[in-house]
């Protein structure tokens, strides 16, 4: 018979031990004020004696939020924090930036009640339409009353030929009873203003025309608040260039596609807008479920090419929409704060101060487009005749030049295209569009 284990006395020391550290452990709060020592520093035996040598004192406040902005923290230095408070900001201001979506806030059924497309400012070539619908890449105008639209021509261009008008798969005008037969009765919804530019061949006035077009939503001066974009969307412009690299092989780097702007400037001028790319927008098409846009700005050079006579087609919301004369503050303040410039608004109603044109020249680039030399002269000689007439103020400045900030310098600016090559325009044109958008504000 075998004879039964008897543990040892070192064994039976050890199993003690683990028992009373488990135990000691276990019930941590009342062990450390069972062994705590009053005449330790830091060390308290009242109830929150851990609490306050893990957390201290600090009191948490949650209408202050964590700042990392050197000048911000210079500012409330002075008032004993290093802290943002947001309960300076106005509560409309924050409604305006924040909103009040929800995390189920993305679908909506509607059953038999469509959303109907509104038509609320329109020049040719820009929109602004609520309650447009995307469903498998195609964007439908839904309506009963199509003769209250302008032509799709008139808002939108084929992606293959910028010259000619959107093809049926691309764009579309349907009636409400169709809509409820083809897209059925429920889909998502994407919330806020959108920004679309429906462009193949990416400009350099993207940004401008589109923040122009949505502020003719504003005429009041000043300003009122009023919802920014949330997103911008480039349909047809892939987020790479060239052909996607094996993803079994190496992996290289690959270049961004040109937008038509440095892409540090949309994050300083427009903190809000997330870009999305024709990536993203086959997402969309492929989820084959319909998604209304509550609000839509269109841009499309395409479209008001053809429409425009002697105005620029970036020019054309500058002389067909009426805006608030301080439309462009908002985001002359952002990029002047975000370069550390003076930001002080300009007296608009001041007789003393002139309007300033400056004209950042690309003539000296290696790369990228630029000016025929015959239009660049052309158009030195119009805008120094402005300066002439007392009322302008005209600055001429390379766009390779220094540029000197009281911050480290940014970048060189990036050009829309990068082949090189000269672009014709009419100085003419031109210097009348700067007069008209004067003479309008």
């Amino acid at each position: 018979m075998a004879r039964p284990y008897s543990l040892s006395r070192r064994e039976i020391t050890l199993v003690l031990f683990s028992v009373m550290i488990f135990l000691v452990f276990y019930n941590f709060d009342a062990t450390s004020d069972f062994f705590a020592n009053p005449n330790l520093p830091g060390i308290s035996s009242a109830d929150d004696g851990l609490d306050m040598d893990i957390y201290g004192d600090w009191v948490s406040d949650e209408r202050h939020i964590s700042s990392v902005h050197k000048q911000q923290e210079k500012e409330d230095a002075s008032e004993g924090d290093t802290w943002l408070k947001t309960d300076r900001i106005p509560e409309a201001q924050k409604q305006v930036i924040f909103g009040n979506i929800g995390v189920n806030d993305g679908f909506m059924h509607w059953g038999t009640d469509v959303p109907e497309t509104r038509i609320v400012k329109h020049v040719a070539g820009f929109s602004i339409l609520d309650n447009v619908i995307m469903c498998n890449g195609t964007i439908f105008i839904v309506t009963d009353s199509p003769s209250d639209f302008p032509l799709l021509g008139s808002i939108a261009s084929s992606t293959d030929n910028s010259h000619e008008d959107p093809l049926p798969g691309e764009w579309d005008m349907m009636s409400i009873e169709q809509a409820r037969d083809i897209l059925g009765a429920y889909g998502g919804l994407i919330q806020g203003t959108s920004w679309l530019s429906y462009d193949a061949i990416p400009s350099n006035y993207t940004l401008f025309s589109l923040w122009r077009t949505h502020s003719s939503l504003n005429t009041s001066t000043p300003l009122d608040p009023f919802r920014p974009p949330r997103r911008l969307f480039f349909p047809n412009i892939p987020r790479y260039k060239g052909i996607r690299p094996d993803l079994s092989g190496p992996i290289i780097r690959r270049q961004r596609s040109d937008s038509g702007f440095h892409s540090y400037l949309p994050k300083a001028a427009f903190p809000s807008l997330g870009l999305m790319y024709k990536e993203d927008w086959e997402d969309y098409a492929l989820m084959e479920v319909p998604f209304v846009f509550e609000r839509l700005v269109v841009a499309d050079f395409g479209a008001a090419a053809r429409s425009a006579n002697d105005v620029p087609p970036f020019a054309l919301p500058l002389v067909g929409l009426d805006a608030s004369k301080e439309w462009w503050e908002p985001i002359r303040q952002n990029l002047a704060k975000f370069l550390h410039v003076d930001h002080r608004a300009q007296n608009l109603n001041s007789e003393q101060e002139k309007t300033v044109v400056t004209y950042i020249s690309r003539q000296d680039a290696t790369t990228g487009s630029r000016l025929r030399r015959a239009d660049h002269d052309a158009l030195v000689n119009a805008l120094e005749t402005l300066h002439e007439s007392n009322d302008f103020e005209v600055n001429i400045v390379s766009s390779e030049g220094p540029w000197q900030f009281e911050t480290d310098s940014l970048p060189s600016v990036a050009p829309g295209i990068d082949s090189a090559q000269e672009v014709q325009i009419d100085p003419a044109s031109v210097v009348h569009a700067i007069l008209e958008v004067v003479t309008r504000t």
